[in-house]
């Protein structure tokens, strides 16, 4: 007999305490600069930046004052994705939309210093080009809980690439400023450190970009197999976890079998135990050993 489980199920790992880099400085400097005006964006880059040589440091300054003074605009969201979701099988018409929409946007941000995807990676990319840096504005897909889940998706969203020593990097300051509470369209911030520099292995378990190009990787996922994955959350970027098993969002299963879930870590933070929790209640839980933590499989009844 053959039947569909609808499960609630998360993975959640707790952290072995090791060192991690230090971003006090670049972070201080960035909270100096609070409120500071928009007005001369060059001006603002450079007092963001001239305390430091590093390129990371730098960018670590910028991108935590984008994020910390920057707040989104959830009615100008909403109006802005009825807009994509009406042309998006009419590329000339999105464009023409998108045009005029973007003086809107960019009018927000100067003038009310709130902004959607598009404001946040534009500042971004301002910002590191007057650092002398090198970074791009990325358009794609974004997949949420409710955005992007199989079918044929619909872009969504932007984020930049960020090169830093010579390595790309990929970085999200809308997801890393806070979140949206949507039922009544409240913003409420908080800095996620989860989005700052993420390997592009990582970064596509969420983002899957319109130019396959910006996806930084020799081997690249279709946007097919983007769209019908397990969904990863901030904490998959922090821990370096990828999924191996299974490979699909929904799955059908038969009754009463074992659901087998296998998660990889070849970088990232270390951590000690690794747990699955379904609707809420923690049915798998594994010791990890923290200089070991490569691989694991954690098995459940449905």
């Amino acid at each position: 007999m053959m039947g569909m489980a609808c499960l609630t199920a998360g993975l959640s790992a707790q952290p072995f305490e090791g060192k991690s880099e230090d971003y006090h400085r670049a972070d201080s400097i960035a909270a100096a600069y609070a409120d500071y005006p928009l007005a001369d964006v060059r001006d603002l880059s450079l007092k963001l930046t001239k305390p430091f040589t590093r390129e990371r440091d730098k960018y670590r300054a910028i991108f935590r004052w984008v994020c910390e003074n920057i707040r989104s605009d959830y009615k100008l969201y909403c109006k802005v994705k009825q807009i994509r979701k009406r042309y998006q099988s009419n590329p000339a018409s999105l464009a023409i939309s998108s045009q005029k929409i973007n003086k809107q946007v960019f009018t927000h941000l100067r003038e009310k210093r709130s902004t959607i995807c598009t404001g946040y990676a534009y500042l971004l990319n301002s910002l590191a080009q007057h650092a002398g840096l090198t970074c791009r504005i990325v358009d794609g897909y974004a997949r949420t809980a409710i955005t992007n889940l199989e079918g044929s998706g619909y872009p969504n969203h932007s984020w930049n690439a960020i090169r830093i020593d010579n390595q790309w990097y990929l970085s999200d300051p809308t997801w890393a400023s806070g979140s949206t509470y949507e039922p009544i369209g409240i913003f409420i911030p908080r800095f996620n450190e989860s989005y700052f520099l993420v390997p592009p292995p990582l970064f596509v378990h969420s983002h899957f970009p319109l130019d396959t190009a910006q996806l930084l990787l020799r081997e690249k996922p279709t946007l097919s197999d983007f769209l019908s994955a397990p969904l990863a959350y901030a904490a998959s970027y922090e821990y370096a976890l990828s999924m191996v098993t299974p490979r699909q969002f929904f799955l059908t299963i038969t009754k009463e079998q074992s659901l087998s879930i296998t998660v990889k870590q070849e970088c990232g933070k270390p951590f000690q135990k690794l747990s699955l929790k379904v609707n809420d209640s923690e049915v798998v839980v594994r010791q990890v050993d923290p200089t070991n933590s490569v691989e694991s499989v954690l098995t459940c009844p449905v």
